[in-house]
């Protein structure tokens, strides 16, 4: 397994910076869109509201989150940077970021022209960024970091599952924009986008990160090697079966339930990890990944209740549980270690030091902060407790309980004020460090 970075491969500053500054922005729309809404918004998953508010985080938070991180860890992890990374992240970015609003906005007003005008921004978006990643995951193949392979496979596994989400989700908004027969590919839509192209993706990711930022042990090979493979094949498999009229549900179910257990699995290799690692005292970010495990252990008996308890808010609460508490709490803690070191190296970047002048130097290691100078560990653990506080008050919301439906808005603006706060911090932080630059002979230009 990889597990040293490439740092010098790292892509510029404003290639996935734009993507994880649309985390706070969508994370306060749907705060406001909550606490607007209040118990409505979780009445029923078929509730507008409710539509609007699963798209700002699945394609506004996660969705920006999780294509911005992929540029860097393609780049700095596998030696696979993005041709013409600038373009495609500008391009991708605007189209993202709008048709993600124009969906909303048509679900909130059952709106055609807007599900038209979204599929319109999300399609091209998403094929270009598609395009630009298998493109260069083929034109570097012979050129990828050693011991890269265990975050290629689960990777590759995620894009095709992203692949089949936005096909099914550009077929489904279509449909109502045209007034066509709306097909039954939503539960396809939802397992893929979910368990493929996110679930996946994280997993990849814990494979190098965890070991790397939180110095735990590496992830037993076998499971390294193996789930990354079966996953998709359940995926494929449950398809199949979900396609196919006549044979047993019992089937299908059986499929679900092997697919719960290898999340499962690894929510619990990655909770032992995280329990036994060398570093005693838990960071923000550690917070963060043990809050998503939790919450992805808690989705079996969740997927119980949802296929045996007949009840029609199961699906509602598992759904929450799977967005806001196992993907939302891992991409919340990521970017608390991300930013703050992609700010932190490209302000080193931003150095001159004329002849490797030591006395320079040692002028520039005045200025320059440390990495954990830029986001605090207190504000960081307090916006950690609100996102807590977030995902058990819509999970309660979603449950129907009127108290925490209240809640849930006013308890979501308070976590992503936060975050906003923390990553605005940041960046005023970023900013003052090149002016100080700046002020010194030989600088350089901001990037």
């Amino acid at each position: 397994m990889q597990r040293a970075l490439d740092f010098d491969k790292t892509p510029a500053l404003g290639v996935p910076l734009p993507f994880f500054l649309n985390v706070p922005l969508f994370a306060l729309l749907a705060g406001a869109l909550a606490a607007w809404a209040g118990p409505q918004a979780f009445a029923s998953r078929w509730n507008g509201a409710a539509l609007a508010l699963t798209h700002l985080w699945t394609l506004g938070i996660l969705g920006s989150a999780m294509l911005g991180a992929l540029l860097q860890i393609l780049a700095v992890a596998c030696n696979v940077p993005v041709g013409a990374a600038r373009t495609v992240a500008a391009l991708a970015h605007a189209c993202l970021t709008a048709g993600t609003l124009l969906l909303a906005a048509g679900f909130l007003g059952w709106w055609p022209a807007a599900w038209i005008g979204a599929a319109a921004l999300l399609g091209p978006a998403f094929a270009l960024y598609l395009a630009a990643v298998a493109w260069a995951l083929w034109r570097h193949r012979r050129h990828v970091y050693k011991g890269a392979r265990e975050i290629l496979v689960p990777v590759r596994g995620a894009l095709g599952a992203l692949s089949c989400t936005v096909c099914i989700g550009l077929i489904l908004a279509l449909s109502l924009g045209l007034g066509w027969a709306l097909p039954d590919w939503i539960d396809a839509h939802v397992l893929w986008g979910l368990a493929g192209w996110g679930g996946l993706l994280l997993m990849g990711m814990s494979f190098q990160l965890l070991p790397i930022f939180q110095v735990t042990e590496l992830y037993p090979k076998p499971l390294v090697r193996w789930l990354p493979l079966l996953i998709p094949g359940l995926l494929l498999a449950w398809t199949a079966l979900d396609a196919s009229d006549g044979l047993p549900h019992l089937m299908r179910e059986t499929v679900e339930l092997l697919l719960v257990g290898a999340y499962t699995l690894w929510a619990g290799v990655t909770l032992r990890l995280l329990w036994t690692r060398k570093r005693p005292a838990p960071e923000p970010t550690t917070l963060f990944w043990y809050a998503g495990m939790l919450s992805l252990l808690a989705c079996a008996p969740l997927w119980i209740w949802m296929t045996h308890g007949h009840s029609p808010r199961a699906g509602l609460v598992l759904g929450v549980v799977m967005i806001a508490g196992v993907l939302g709490s891992v991409v919340n803690g990521m970017l608390y270690k991300i930013v703050p070191f992609l700010l932190w190296k490209h302000a080193q970047d931003a150095m001159i030091v004329p002849d490797r002048d030591p006395a320079q130097a040692r002028v520039y290691l005045k200025i320059l902060p440390k990495m954990a100078a830029y986001i605090g560990d207190r504000p960081a653990r307090w916006q950690w407790a609100a996102h807590v506080a977030v995902v058990v008050s819509w999970s309660l919301a979603a449950a129907g309980w009127m108290p925490a439906a209240l809640a849930a808005g006013p308890l979501q603006i308070v976590s992503s004020a936060g975050l906003a706060w923390n990553i605005g911090q940041a960046l005023r932080l970023y900013r003052k460090t090149l002016r100080a630059m700046a002020a010194l002979p030989h600088h350089a230009q901001p990037l």
